[in-house]
């Protein structure tokens, strides 16, 4: 069994195109952006500026991916609460298994929980909309750009289950 799977370059344009709804800055202060937050049944939050963005909101994420780097700045951890703590290992451009194992407890256990990253968290987003229940909103920031909010449903999840697939991922 492959251990690490590394994003494939074809994969990596695609890939920096949001794969969901994107929300500037000034329409996260917006109420279309509220109620998304405020209505999704599950939230999940990857990154460390929009786990604290969507915390200070008042919406504490039920499962919060964090790496304590911002723009490749290192910074303190999002002082959000959570209940469980667990550590991946995921180097840039890679989804390893240890990052897919963590993220399955994430989703199986008790609410809230952070995934805490030793490595870079971007590609775990596809994870998260992959083994997330439908009706779920998954935020990831895009640098320079805003939030991106995935709902999830069978399409966003076969999408991200095929990107996936791509970089070797059968199996979740």
């Amino acid at each position: 069994m492959r251990r690490v799977y590394k994003l494939p370059e074809e994969l990596r344009q695609k890939l920096a195109e949001p794969l969901g709804i994107v929300y500037s800055g000034e329409e996260v202060d917006g109420k279309e952006f509220k109620a998304l937050v405020g209505h999704a049944p599950m939230v999940i939050t990857v990154g460390d500026k929009v786990t604290e963005t969507l915390g200070a909101m008042g919406r504490v994420p039920d499962v919060q991916v964090v790496d304590g780097v911002e723009r490749r700045s290192k910074r303190d951890p999002p002082d959000v609460p959570y209940r469980r703590l667990i550590r991946v290992k995921n180097p840039a451009g890679t989804i390893t298994y240890g990052a897919m194992a963590g993220m399955r407890k994430a989703f199986a256990g008790v609410e809230p929980v952070r995934v805490m990253v030793e490595g870079e968290e971007d590609l775990i987003a596809m994870l998260a909309v992959a083994l997330a229940p439908i009706a779920s909103v998954v935020f990831y920031g895009q640098p320079g750009v805003g939030v991106v909010a995935v709902k999830v449903n069978a399409d966003s999840k076969s999408r991200n289950r095929a990107n996936l697939a791509r970089m070797g991922i059968k199996e979740l």
